[in-house]
């Protein structure tokens, strides 16, 4: 195949956005919240100093000052961490209650209250094996069900993410 003599440019720049939209596999979204709040200053300087994902500000937002200080102060030396996200997730979670995580997660999330009342019925044990693979669901069309999906696997006594045909199988 000779290359086409009529573009001088590779045919993933000549189609643009137009490329990058379609072979992007991941579902890009900012995090639903039922309000529009300002983020703290605090917030936003952690947010670009430690590079951290907006998803991630957003759960620092709902904390109170006194638990983001607390998570500032666990954090000690992050440079050369891969995944700053990650490191202060993890100490959200140290801080705060498992019922002040679980509230996060609702409104992180946007579930829909059907979802939000079944994650309320749990037990605490349950709650968090559904919060276990992560407290922002990504790469997912409709966030209430696959939330859904992750209780009902929880509830028949499977891991959050597994599927359920993949278990049958065994």
């Amino acid at each position: 195949n000779l290359p086409d003599e009529r573009h001088s440019e590779p045919f993933e720049s000549r189609l643009g956005d137009r490329y990058r939209k379609v072979r992007s596999r991941s579902r890009r979204r900012t995090p639903k919240t039922q309000e529009v709040a300002e983020i703290p200053q605090d917030v936003k300087h952690l947010m670009q100093e430690l590079g951290l994902e907006v998803w991630c500000g957003e759960v620092l937002r709902r904390l109170t000052l006194w638990q983001r200080q607390a998570v500032v102060r666990e954090l000690g030396n992050m440079h050369d961490v891969r995944n700053p996200t990650g490191v202060v997730i993890s100490r959200i979670k140290q801080i705060v209650t498992p019922d002040e995580l679980l509230q996060i997660f609702i409104e992180l999330n946007g579930l829909d209250q059907d979802v939000e009342a079944k994650l309320w019925e749990l037990t605490p044990e349950q709650r968090i094996e559904v919060l276990a693979p992560g407290i922002y669901v990504q790469n997912v069309r409709n966030t209430s069900t696959a939330v859904r999906s992750r209780i009902g696997n929880v509830l028949e006594g499977r891991k959050a993410m597994t599927r359920a045909r993949a278990e049958e199988g065994r």
